[in-house]
Formats: structure tokens, sequence, C-alpha cells
């Protein structure tokens, strides 16, 4: 028996056409709403004319190692950033309220003595430091799966492990869906699943949208129930717009981890994917993501066919070594980042405690390639191994740096 096949399925094998939109003024509503969120989000972005400069010191998250970092930024990302290098810290200087267009005189200034530099800028700020030394991050990346014309043709797109592991984990747990627009599911899901799933996952880190948002959302698309006979276990918003189902907020009933919890991420994956079918949409847009690629939304995604696309975040992190020694190189080792290369996006791997080998390539291509991920540059401290040169030559996209030829390795690790 097929992944599949023991799983529900769209009544026709073909895609439908997707059903006709607004007409007349609803469409011209439609549209102005568009518009006007679009607006919105650059004015509001435009609008972070000022940026704090903090120092902190503290342990690197997974060594424990002694740890420096400046931040200079809206604060937009600053939990993230502080909790991807530290598994504690403190602030040991904190100036705000400074011109955001100062921003690179600030980093030269207060960064002298510093392990990492991270800027957090938002748009049009951003192009201060463009071209200017530093990785250039994008603070969320976006991860969409291309539907095909037939319901046979979703399977060879996705990975194994979705096909296989993915799949037999929603058929054990017995795990269907419904779709519900009704005002107490939405309270329910915004109060028990969504708010309390992000404040778990993310911390300090986590943005929460606001309640009436969530409603507007799913009074124009759905709202996806994830059940275990009858038991609400997950949930997702979805919402259809430009031909593409958003898949736009989602949220776990109690615990999310554990064996309880096992199969409802990929049920709402593959059902998200079937409702997106059967409605005649060509896209299923995952949404944002963390720009890195050993990130575990990132990697749900990809395993669900995600390919990889920039200008989700109106925001873009600056990251920069000051030294490739110490805990800087372990948060970057730790960390293979997005980034934005002349001809699109790249990953930048570090191989910071060993020479790169021929490991480190086939690890690459198993975990990290992904589509709209033009190159993978694997970055060795010491020499790399010549099998590793070797096994990158037979993988395109995959790129061999030794940093160790380098009169300045931290520079030519940021370079584009």
């Amino acid at each position: 028996m097929n992944a599949e096949s023991a799983l529900p399925t769209p009544a026709q094998s073909a895609r439908p056409p997707q059903a006709p939109g607004p007409r007349g003024l609803s469409r011209l509503r439609a549209r102005i709403e568009r518009a006007w969120w679009d607006t919105h989000e650059f004015l509001e972005s435009a609008s972070h004319r000022h940026v704090g400069a903090l120092v902190f010191s503290g342990s690197e998250r997974h060594t424990g190692a002694p740890l420096r970092l400046l931040y200079v930024g809206s604060g937009n990302h600053l939990a993230w950033v502080r909790d991807l290098a530290f598994r504690e810290c403190r602030i040991e200087s904190n100036e705000d309220g400074l011109p955001a267009w100062k921003a690179r005189e600030l980093i030269e200034k207060r960064g002298r003595d510093v392990d990492l530099v991270v800027a957090d800028l938002p748009w049009p700020w951003h192009r201060l430091l463009r071209g200017r030394g530093f990785l250039e991050v994008p603070a969320w990346v976006n991860q969409r799966f291309a539907l095909p014309e037939r319901w046979a043709d979703v399977f060879p797109r996705l990975r194994r492990s979705a096909r296989g592991e993915d799949m037999r984990s929603i058929r054990k747990h017995r795990l269907g869906y419904r779709l519900v627009r009704d005002e107490e599911a939405i309270r329910r899901f915004y109060e028990t699943m969504y708010v309390p799933h992000l404040t778990r996952r993310f911390g300090e880190a986590a943005y929460i949208e606001p309640e009436w948002k969530i409603r507007y959302c799913v009074e124009g698309g759905t709202l996806m129930e994830i059940r275990r006979d009858d038991t609400l276990v997950a949930a997702q918003v979805l919402w259809g717009s430009r031909g593409a189902m958003h898949f736009l907020w989602a949220g776990a009933a109690g615990e999310e981890y554990g064996p309880q919890s096992r199969g409802m991420f990929p049920a709402l994956y593959y059902y998200g994917i079937l409702y997106a079918f059967e409605n005649g949409f060509a896209e299923a847009d995952y949404c944002g993501s963390r720009p890195v690629l050993s990130d575990g939304i990132f990697q749900i995604k990809r395993r669900w066919g995600a390919s990889v696309y920039d200008g989700w975040s109106r925001d873009t992190l600056f990251i920069r070594p000051r030294h490739l020694a110490g805990a800087g190189s372990e948060v970057l080792g730790r960390n293979p980042f997005i980034v934005r290369g002349p001809d699109g996006l790249e990953g930048r791997v570090l191989c910071a405690g060993a020479p790169a080998c021929a490991a480190d390539v086939d690890r690459a291509r198993q975990l990290f390639a992904s589509d709209g991920i033009r190159e993978i540059r694997i970055q060795s401290l010491a020499a790399p191994e010549a099998a590793a040169f070797e096994a990158a030559s037979a993988e395109p996209g995959i790129r061999i740096v030794d940093l160790s030829r380098e009169a300045d390795p931290a520079a030519a690790y940021a370079r584009p």
C-alpha cells in the first residue's frame, strides 16, 4: 500500500480550476485592502528612524565559552539573535534613541572588542550596510510548494522522509481534519493553541498577532482543525490569495512534544496541501521561516517540498565576526545562515572545529540543499581534506572555501 493511499485524497485526480475571486466592488475592496497593508508595512519599516546599541556578554549557547556581542538595531529581532547566541548573558551597555543613519559609525566605534557584530535594520535603512563587509541575512525567508496539475505528481516532489515517516505517523495516530469558521473555534484556537504554542517555542522572541487579525483571515479563509478521533490536537489558519493558499498561523493543543503529539505537524501540511489542491490553488505558501538551514521549522517545510524565496521580511540582519576564534566561531558554525549573494540566496556553512571533509559535503546535500538556494558554501578554518574538494566537485551548487589561506579569515567568511 502506498503511503498516501490510506489517507484522504481529492475527489478528482486533476487540480480543478480555482474558483473565481471577488468581482465588482468586492474585488475593488480586496485590492484596496491589499494595497493598504503593503503600504502600511513599508511606512512602518521606514518609521523606525532610531536604533539601539547593546553590548552583551555571557556564555555561548552550546559550549558555555565566554562571548561578547554587539547588537545595533531596531529591536525587532533582538530576542531571537540573543537566544541564538547565548545560554545566559547580561547587558554591559545599552544606548537607545540613536539615529539609524549612523548605524555604520556606531558599529565601528562600539564593536572593536567584541566577538560578533549583528545589525538589525528595517527597510530602507538596511541599504546603509549593504556591501560593507557583512553577511546580509534576510530576517525571514519564505518557503512555498508549487502544486502540480495532477495529485499523483504531488508525492514525488516531497522529500522521502515526508512520503514515508511523516505519512505513516499521520495514519498511525488516526489524524483527520475538519474546517471551521465559528467564533468559538477562533477564540479557542487563539487562546489555547496559537498564543501558548508561540510562547513556548519562541519565548520573548515570539511575535503574537492580534486576535482581530486572526479572525479577519479566518472569515476570508478557513480554520483547519487536526483531530485524533474526537480530540483536537492542532489547528492552522488557511487563507487564499493571488493563486496561493497561505498557511498563516498554527498552534498545538496542550504540549506539542512527546508521543501524544506525533504526526500533528505533518498532518497540518498534508491536509493543507490537500485543501489547496481541491480548491484549485497553484501553490501552497508555507510562509516565513528563520534564515538558518538547520532550523527545525525550515527543515519540516523543506521535507514537504518547499522552495526558498527572499522578500518575506522587510528587515535585514547584518552579521560580521571580528575574528574566527573561540565562541564567535561556535555561533557561526552551529547556525548555517541563509544569506543574500550576488545572484540570489546562498547557504553559509562554517567548519570551525575540524577541516571540511567529504561527510560535510554529503550533509549539505542531504540536509541543506533546497530549490531557491543557489549555492551552499562550506568554509573551513583549517585546510580542507582533499576528499572534500573531490566530493564537492561532483555536487553542483556546493563549494568548498579554504579560509586558512586568507590573511583575514573573518573578513573572507563574510565576503559575498
